[in-house]
């Protein structure tokens, strides 16, 4: 356990000026930061302590008075053990442990200090109930409240993103490297191999593969946002000419029929071209995966009035019912645990398509077949008017 020395207020115009600065309290007239007054007390903390623990409900508010403090997320790196990493730090003015001000009481990542630390608590309770009765201070704090969170959250984003990439970069380059050599192997380069050897060095190297797809796909999730694309205007029949012509082989390798239906004339839209690949890629690939041979997979594009809808159909096992909900979220595998993958593919189509302003959506059975499994995602016409709804 660290020590903390708690002290009532003395140098009350201190405490005041850090209040006003502060970015939770920031624009309260001086009359309503001497009501907060009676319900500051000061905490010295010494380096490295820890303020408040990760999962614990936000009982008292701080504002930074003097020193830093960190915010630290637990990670679970593997079963054995777990980790942290600071995705930000707070210093003079800054606010810790504010959002138990939201009903229900939103839990909090651990605080630790840098440096001996100053804080300024306020009991959390009291100032709710300060505020009930105050509701001119409790709307300019709580709007403030909304802008910490706010940047908070894009800080937080943009700092595990670059954690991510960092992490996917040095394992992606050994792996790499791995499967090159597992391929000089089985191209005969370092010798004569056996059957049950190249069988050995056949199945590892098939699996180095699929953990290089698997960090592929954990990149794009983390960097797959509005602000990463750059729109230009793209042709969506090329982009779905193109994908349909990279899939051919992997459906004539299965025995099926992959198809396309665009009407003539289909007006251009403002997106990503690779990125619109992408969706079509994970859709048609997905539907491959589930249709037995001798079906078909068809790609269909409807020009509607204000958005274009791109419909991926097949004629395979369909999704259950139960699942349907399910499907687009983050690593989610579905029931049938057989089929190998990191759950992601659709995950990281509905980013895409939600990035230009689309919808995605699937049904199962087909409307008209009654089999198999449609995907469908419509993108707006006019980019600018869909952003302003």
């Amino acid at each position: 356990m660290y020590s903390v020395e708690r002290e009532p207020i003395r140098q009350v115009g201190s405490v005041r000026e850090t209040l006003k600065r502060s970015d939770l309290f920031c624009g309260l007239t001086d009359r309503q930061l001497d009501r907060l007054l009676p319900l500051c007390r000061e905490e010295v903390y010494e380096a490295s302590a820890v303020v408040f623990p990760e999962g614990q409900p936000c009982d008292t508010i701080y504002i930074v008075h003097w020193g830093k403090v960190a915010l630290e997320m637990d990670l679970r790196i593997s079963r054995a053990a777990e980790e942290s990493a600071t995705y930000a730090v707070v210093t003079e003015t800054g606010s810790l442990s504010c959002s138990g001000l939201i009903d229900l009481c939103i839990l909090n990542d651990t605080g630790r200090t840098l440096e001996r630390t100053g804080l300024i608590a306020l009991d959390t309770a009291e100032l709710k109930q300060l505020l009930e009765d105050a509701p001119d201070m409790r709307c300019k704090i709580m709007g403030n409240l909304a802008a910490v969170i706010f940047s908070r959250l894009a800080h937080t984003r943009d700092a595990l993103g670059h954690v991510l990439s960092v992490v996917f970069h040095d394992l992606k380059a050994p792996l790499a490297a791995t499967e090159s050599y597992l391929r000089v192997m089985l191209g005969g380069f370092a010798g004569e191999l056996s059957d049950d050897q190249r069988d050995m060095l056949q199945r590892s190297s098939t699996r180095i593969s699929e953990l290089l797809n698997v960090i592929s796909h954990m990149t794009d999730v983390s960097r797959v946002d509005a602000r990463d694309l750059v729109m230009t205007t793209v042709s969506l029949a090329q982009v779905v000419s193109q994908s349909v012509d990279a899939m051919q082989p992997l459906a004539r390798e299965k025995g099926l029929l992959l198809e396309t239906v665009i009407p003539d004339h289909l007006p251009p839209i403002q997106g990503y071209h690779e990125q619109l690949k992408q969706v079509l890629a994970n859709l048609i690939s997905n539907g491959i995966k589930f249709t037995p041979a001798g079906g078909m997979v068809t790609v269909r594009v409807i020009d509607r009035a204000e958005y274009v809808e791109t419909q991926v159909r097949d004629t395979g096992i369909g999704i259950p019912p139960e699942e349907l909900p399910k499907i687009f979220d983050d690593f989610y595998r579905g029931l049938d645990l057989a089929e190998r993958g990191a759950g992601l593919g659709l995950s990281i189509a509905k980013r895409i398509v939600e990035a230009h302003h689309g919808h995605i959506w699937a049904v199962s059975p087909c409307p008209d077949t009654d089999t198999g499994s449609q995907f469908v995602f419509s993108l707006p016409r006019d980019l600018e008017e869909a952003h302003e709804k």
